[in-house]
């Protein structure tokens, strides 16, 4: 009986692998240079699972006297981080986002949050240069909305980009619900 000799597998299994594990590159009609893309500024879960053109994110409190932080993150969308500090301001987009909002989603009938259901020191925030998110923290007060069958909504949009484009993700509306 002959023996199994492995030293002359072993360089064709060599080669097998190299062709198996190799990669071709892209076609040049399908490759995308991101790196010639401009700076966009959005607020990420505005994109986050949007079928209807308008983003609801639930957020759930228990009520309390002591304030709730509900952190709205700004992200700076591009190839490179920037060279320079980024002020973006936001705004609560009560003017049109919830008439948006109610028209898009079937079981609509949101309301706006009551002004002293929230709080916030302030709608700027600066990312700093080399950093791609800043964050504005309002406070949610629950123990002022209270536990309604109400759908309060908090709409956030950024309505200046600090001179940078701003994304068609600029409005979340975060559905607020004490319980």
């Amino acid at each position: 009986m002959k023996k199994f000799n492995i030293n002359k597998l072993f360089p064709i299994l060599l080669v097998a692998l190299t062709f198996n594990l190799s990669s071709c590159l892209k076609p040049k009609e399908t490759y995308v240079d991101f790196s010639k893309v401009g700076t966009t500024i959005e607020l990420p879960l505005a994109a986050l699972n949007q079928e209807t053109g308008v983003k609801v994110v639930t957020k759930t409190y228990a009520s309390s006297a002591t304030p709730s932080d509900l952190p709205v993150v700004v992200n700076i969308a591009s190839p490179k981080t920037l060279d320079r500090d980024l002020t973006v301001t936001l705004a609560v987009n009560a003017n049109d986002a919830i008439g948006k909002l109610n028209a898009a989603v079937p079981t609509g009938a949101y309301v706006l949050i009551p002004s002293n259901g929230y709080s916030v020191s302030s709608l700027k925030v600066t990312i700093p240069a080399g950093q791609r998110t800043g964050t504005v923290n309002f406070k949610i007060n629950s123990s002022l909305i209270g536990t309604t069958n109400t759908k309060y909504v908090l709409p956030v949009s950024i309505v200046d980009g600090g001179g940078e484009q701003i994304s068609l993700y600029s409005t979340v509306n975060y559905n607020i619900i004490v319980n």
